[in-house]
């Protein structure tokens, strides 16, 4: 059987349980809290990550 990996961003989460038969139980799991909104300059340009691993990406504000 194939494992499902998780995804950090990803709502609903799509899990899964092993059930006493050997049988597998899939579920949704909902987060309900988290909102993302993109940043931007003072020109309305996105703004992306200057060094680091996350050097390249989009900057996020999260508010739980």
């Amino acid at each position: 059987m194939a494992k499902i990996e998780n995804r950090i961003k990803e709502n609903p989460k799509l899990e899964q349980n092993k059930l006493s038969d050997g049988r597998i139980s899939l579920y949704l799991e909902y987060y309900l809290g988290r909102e993302e909104k993109l940043v931007v300059d003072e020109n309305g340009n996105q703004v992306y990550y200057e060094s680091g691993k996350m050097a390249g990406k989009p900057k996020f504000q999260v508010k739980h």
